[in-house]
């Protein structure tokens, strides 16, 4: 048989080694395109010269639509059906909508969401969102399967954000609940929900997460929740036509799908850590309806709460800065929960811990319950659940100088840390014991952590919002 002469084979296998390096690039090369408030879908989208009015185009993961400062956005053109599809084949990694000047992209809207995304693969950056309190559907930024062409979605990131006054809620997920689709592998990182349950159409909180619906048993954290301050969100006095029940910092509801039948439990695993929540109308940290033992562990780690149950319109004789309700396989440690007043909700106690219909897989450990007037714990139809000699129980977290902050002006600032430096200030404990517990900023040194989303260390998180959790094991 006739073959090539040995120099022209050598150089064919060259040229074959060359052409797949350029393939291996170009399937990791990523693309910048831009948006504006004036911008046009029908530009190619490729200069701030020519820019695109909405995120409605295909995109790749690794790719970035990089919006140009304005406060004139409008709700429409982020709205369902306004997000173009993702490829992604590796499925670790999204598309990014990311504001140039961090702060400086801004939405109001009186009628529906500021964003609603409903489509896999994004993440969002840099942005604040304010809907108005009469506003019927006006949660800030939202995740819900599209009412028009349903389908389960997941993968998507929401950091560095700020919910500025809203009606519906300031980070909310919900499943379509006519087609039993929803939202798995949901991450909040490093946002701000203030004032962000002003609506009357239902009872809303800062961070809401409602029957999330897996895309896929895979092992590690689904959900992920970590950095963010939710603050001052309290429901009106009237509510989903009844006296207000939420108004929580953050609330995870539901996962067993006890709401809306068909929905079956979330067997995803969930991590809420490294929060603030203060002066809240509800409780500060909320999990209720997790009784199935089918459904997820829940970690709750080195999250912060204080001066909780600001509303006087709840009455529940269990309020508390951390509701535990109807609950399985919820496991704490390295949280302080610290009330700043011995009564409030009508004039009942309020606690640091209250826990409700919950068994023994519920597991509290180093973590500091604190409540004025010796009102500490509070326990209901709760048998075979005690906490461990390793917490703190009644230690007082001395906070320096703890209050609840205005409405945050973070215009000028690098990201939401740097907003949020002065409460975090305030909110640092004085008692020893209590120092390595609660809110830590973050640093910029990776660690060993098998509760962070490993998907996440290619998915291109803006830098300073948490400690990743990509470095090996040593």
């Amino acid at each position: 048989m006739w073959k090539l002469p040995q120099h022209l084979r050598n150089t064919f296998s060259f040229a074959l080694f060359l052409f797949s390096l350029l393939l291996v690039a170009s399937a990791h090369a990523s693309t910048t395109y831009y948006l504006a408030a004036n911008g046009n879908d029908a530009n190619n989208g490729l200069s701030s010269q020519s820019p695109w009015l909405t995120p409605d185009h295909p995109v790749n993961c690794g790719d970035t639509i990089l919006a140009a400062p304005s406060t004139n956005y409008s709700a429409a053109n982020f709205y369902t059906g306004k997000w173009g599809a993702v490829s992604c084949p590796a499925g670790n990694s999204v598309a990014w909508l990311k504001c140039q000047v961090f702060d400086a992209c801004k939405i109001s809207t009186s009628t529906n969401q500021g964003m609603w995304v409903d489509t896999s693969f994004w993440g969002i950056t840099g942005w604040e969102v304010i809907t108005t309190p009469n506003d019927t559907y006006g949660a800030c930024f939202i995740a819900q399967p599209s009412w028009s062409h349903p389908t389960n979605i997941h993968h998507i990131i929401f950091a560095n954000n700020v919910a500025n006054g809203c009606s519906q809620a300031g980070f909310t997920s919900a499943p379509n609940v006519a087609t039993l689709t929803g939202v798995d592998y949901l991450v909040l990182v490093g946002n701000i929900a203030y004032n962000a349950a002003q609506g009357s159409t239902s009872c809303a909180s800062g961070i809401s997460l409602w029957e999330p619906v897996a895309s896929d048993r895979g092992p590690g954290t689904h959900i992920y929740i970590a950095g963010n301050f939710s603050y001052a969100n309290r429901d009106p006095s009237w509510c989903d036509n009844r006296s207000p029940t939420d108004g929580e910092g953050i609330i995870l509801d539901s996962f067993d799908g006890a709401q809306t039948q068909g929905i079956p439990p979330y067997p995803g695993q969930t991590v809420v850590t490294n929060n603030i929540m203060v002066g809240n109308g509800g409780a500060g940290l909320e999990i209720s309806n997790q009784t199935n033992t089918s459904t997820g562990t829940i970690f709750l780690t080195q999250n912060t709460t204080w001066g909780d149950l600001t509303d006087p319109n709840q009455a529940w004789i269990g309020c508390s800065e951390l509701h535990i309700l109807f609950a399985s396989n919820v496991y704490g440690y390295g949280n302080i929960f610290s009330t700043n007043t011995a009564t409030a909700c009508s004039g009942h106690a309020i606690y640091g811990l209250g826990v409700a219909n919950i068994d023994k897989t519920d597991v509290i450990n180093d973590t500091l319950f604190y409540g004025y007037g010796g009102n500490v714990i509070f326990t209901w139809e709760s048998p075979g659940f005690g906490l461990n000699s390793s917490d703190l129980v009644g230690v007082s977290p001395a906070f320096l100088n703890p209050a609840v902050p205005g409405a945050p002006a973070c215009s000028g600032t690098a990201n939401v840390p740097a907003c949020m430096a002065g409460l975090v200030n305030r909110f640092y404990p004085q008692t020893n014991a209590a120092k390595l517990l609660g809110y830590h900023p973050p640093s910029s040194t990776p660690v060993n952590d098998p509760l962070f989303p490993q998907w996440l260390c290619t998915a291109g998180l803006p830098t300073n919002l948490v400690t990743m959790g990509c470095a090996a094991a040593q």
